[in-house]
């Protein structure tokens, strides 16, 4: 059992560049199926709703969702927010144009107009400005100087906010993530990565230290059932 007192950074199969195209979508749908059932579209609809509807026609409110893996949030926001009648413009970036194309492939088959960047979150161009910004389940990957600059990153490129939605480490959740991730997928990368994913992520007081040096000054951190933290920034 790994100490929890500390982030336990071990190497998550998911990302490594030679993962066998099969398991890597077999992982990407156990991972939506968690989210799923992780409420992790209703943490984020409700506040982007609220600055949407601060922001009416005839702007076009736009979000931007960073290092989107399999897209499934976004995917759920857009159709949320098509059923609400709120004028929501989507896009995503990611890296892998694996990925890439199975959120292209989803929104096609559901009519979704999401627009798609393939870009390093870290090392690539700015990312193109949005009212907006938003990433999930990406901080637990980077180090202290990474998430300080996916942070920086974000914040100038967001017109109003951004949205912050991750794991918090803790014993609690740590076998939380244990029983979902066997209960929930069948994939072999879920098992082991889940699990390290909460060792390796940060706790609250981690978090805002960090936006503290990233500049994200009044950023608030709230804690969200199951295992997750909420890092909202308004500008």
């Amino acid at each position: 059992m790994p100490n929890l007192s500390i982030r336990n950074r071990l190497p998550e199969w998911m990302d490594q560049p030679d993962i066998d195209p099969d398991l890597h979508l077999h992982a990407l749908q156990g991972l939506a199926r968690l989210n799923y059932f992780s409420n992790s579209v209703s943490l984020l609809w409700k506040p982007l709703r609220k600055l949407a509807q601060a922001n009416p026609p005839p702007h076009t409110f736009s979000v931007l969702d960073v290092a989107t893996g399999s897209g499934d949030i976004p995917l759920a926001l857009c159709k949320k927010a098509l059923q609400a009648k709120i004028n929501i413009k989507f896009s995503v970036t990611d890296k892998s144009a694996f990925a890439l194309n199975l959120v292209k492939e989803k929104a096609q088959q559901n009519n979704l107009p999401i627009e798609c960047f393939e870009t390093d979150a870290l090392e690539g161009p700015p990312f193109p400005s949005h009212d907006v910004i938003i990433c999930s389940l990406f901080l637990h990957h980077l180090d202290n100087n990474e998430a300080i600059t996916l942070m920086k990153r974000m914040a100038k490129a967001a017109r109003v906010a951004i949205l912050i939605n991750d794991l918090e480490r803790s014993w609690l959740n740590w076998n939380m993530v244990w029983v979902a991730s066997h209960l929930l997928s069948r994939s072999p990368v879920v098992h082991m990565d889940g699990p390290r994913s909460v060792a390796g992520a940060f706790n609250q007081r981690e978090v805002f230290e960090l936006a503290k040096q990233a500049g994200l000054l009044g950023a608030k951190i709230e804690t969200r059932w199951p295992c997750r933290f909420l890092l909202s920034w308004n500008k």
